[in-house]
């Protein structure tokens, strides 16, 4: 068993690699990447999932430096795509979408989940998806140590 685990391990690590490549790849096609680049639309898929999160969070979520993320979100705010605020501990900044910041973000998922849709759904089971996403909520439960896990 230990080496099935071992091999479903590498197996979902390449598939995050090349997800992450489609995903790129799919940036690229719509245009969006000349708006705002991957890490960016990451960035903003943090944030949208995490309203009011800080910079060290958004840095703690990427596996980057805070300074990396200070760059980003200077651009994101400069574009209009986030708004910074006072957080709750007078020493951060939360960060949070605007309007703009939440109409790309949702266009950019749509042509995403479109185009893993078509890739994909047709090679797969409802049940099969169904199963799977319960063995990745349960995989992240596991992990994080946390009950209600938010996808990111």
């Amino acid at each position: 068993m230990e080496e099935e685990l071992k091999r479903a391990f590498n197996l979902f690590q390449e598939s995050i690699v090349n997800i992450h490549s489609e995903v790129a790849k799919i940036l690229n096609n719509s245009g969006v990447d000349e708006v705002i680049s991957k890490e960016q639309y990451q960035t903003l898929r943090i944030v949208k999932d995490f309203p009011r999160c800080t910079y060290s969070f958004i840095a703690s979520k990427q596996g980057v430096f805070k300074t990396a993320i200070s760059n980003r979100i200077n651009k994101l705010s400069k574009l209009e795509l986030i708004s910074i605020q006072q957080g709750e501990d007078k020493r951060e900044k939360a960060v949070l979408l605007t309007d703009k910041g939440f109409e790309l973000v949702s266009r950019t998922e749509n042509i995403i989940y479109e185009t893993f849709n078509r890739k994909l759904s047709s090679h797969f089971t409802d049940q099969e998806i169904i199963t799977f996403v319960k063995q990745l909520e349960k995989a992240n439960k596991l992990i994080t140590g946390k009950d209600n896990v938010n996808h990111v």
